[in-house]
């Protein structure tokens, strides 16, 4: 049995926990934050766009995503940042 998956909201590692022996399957996010938030927050096609624009290897700064207003935000630089990881994690990336 695979022992770790990836939170469908964050893109973080969730690893095995014997609490969660009869519903791993079932276990879809590493924590309430991210089950109470889900996908609300998906820049991973402005991600996308942006890398696009880009040669190859290049990196972009989550707060080139945002809007100037949201620049500031710490909370929303994690969003994005989560919608690296699940780029990532998908292999777009």
């Amino acid at each position: 049995m695979n022992k770790s998956k990836v939170c469908e909201s964050c893109g973080r590692t969730i690893e095995y926990r014997k609490k969660w022996a009869l519903n791993w399957e079932s276990v879809k996010y590493c924590s309430d934050e991210c089950r109470r938030n889900k996908k609300n927050f998906d820049y991973r096609a402005a991600i996308l766009e942006k890398l696009s624009t880009r040669g190859s290897g290049k990196t972009i700064c989550p707060s080139e995503v945002l809007s100037h207003d949201q620049k500031a935000d710490t909370t929303m630089m994690e969003h994005v940042r989560r919608s690296a990881r699940l780029l990532a994690n998908e292999g777009k990336i």
